[in-house]
């Protein structure tokens, strides 16, 4: 079992709300990480996602995220944050069902990973399309960064 699972969310056919997924292979190319490290492609998530979540022993989820921010910005979360706004569990995902509300299940009928954190991207662009928006093109060397350093963060 790796100790630490990384998951992509996002679907690539709409633009950015696949952020997720493209920063999650930038990160696997950065460097060489060590065996421990598990990173799966979650696609658009749901409920396909219960069984990733339930084994992981610590979690870091890339997902793009309705947060109100210009595009391309990030926030770095816990699902703690996410339920002291009510509404924000709505906003945070832009998938038919929510990554919050699996996570929720997994809480409720099984476990959750002891160490989980969420680095939320705002899209710009969810519409049909392959490509990001500029602006998120743009900032994928910071988001890369980012990526790259709660990864190692959360391996400690």
């Amino acid at each position: 079992m790796a100790k630490l699972t990384v998951l992509g969310i996002g679907n690539v056919l709409m633009s950015d709300e696949g952020v997720g997924v493209r920063l999650l292979e930038r990160v696997v190319a950065a460097r060489d990480w060590a065996q421990d490290v598990e990173f799966i492609d979650g696609g658009v998530g749901g409920m396909n996602l219960l069984n990733v979540i339930e084994e992981a022993e610590r979690l870091v989820v890339f997902d793009a995220a309705d947060m109100g921010l210009s595009p391309g910005e990030f926030r770095v979360i816990t699902p703690e944050q996410v339920a002291d706004d009510p509404a924000a569990g709505s906003r945070l995902s832009l998938h038919e069902l929510p990554f919050i509300e699996t996570l929720k299940l997994c809480e409720r009928f099984s476990r959750r990973p002891a160490v989980l954190r969420i680095l939320a991207i705002q899209p710009k662009v969810v519409a049909r399309g392959r490509e990001l928006s500029r602006e998120l093109r743009e900032a994928l060397g910071g988001l890369v960064e980012a990526g790259v350093g709660l990864v190692m963060e959360s391996l400690r």
